[in-house]
């Protein structure tokens, strides 16, 4: 008996977000891509100025190399630990599942 192929989508994690900018961009956003995913999301002006904050940190003058949601991730954490950050561990959370679907 012949082995039945499989639909496309039933290879793909369920759990897996069709909109995830990470995902279809290989697993790594340059700067111009990072903007335009923000823009595109539900945030105030103070949370989006804070992601920014935080895509500065990994801009590179003279090449993009991107940012990989994990170098994303650890640096909302890092910045998060900040005592002389304004931002609350509510939005810092908010933010995050932003970026970890």
């Amino acid at each position: 008996m012949a082995d039945i192929p499989k639909a496309p989508n039933q290879n793909k994690n369920p759990n897996q977000n069709p909109y995830d900018a990470f995902q279809r961009s290989n697993g790594r956003l340059s700067k111009e891509q990072m903007h335009q995913y923000m823009d595109r999301m539900p945030f105030r002006p103070d949370q989006r100025e804070y992601a920014k904050r935080l895509l500065e940190r990994f801009d590179h003058p003279g090449h993009d190399l991107g940012i990989t949601r994990d170098e994303f991730l650890k640096g909302l954490d890092e910045m998060a630990k900040n005592p002389h950050d304004p931002i609350s561990p509510q939005e810092v959370e908010r933010i995050r599942q932003h970026f970890s679907r």
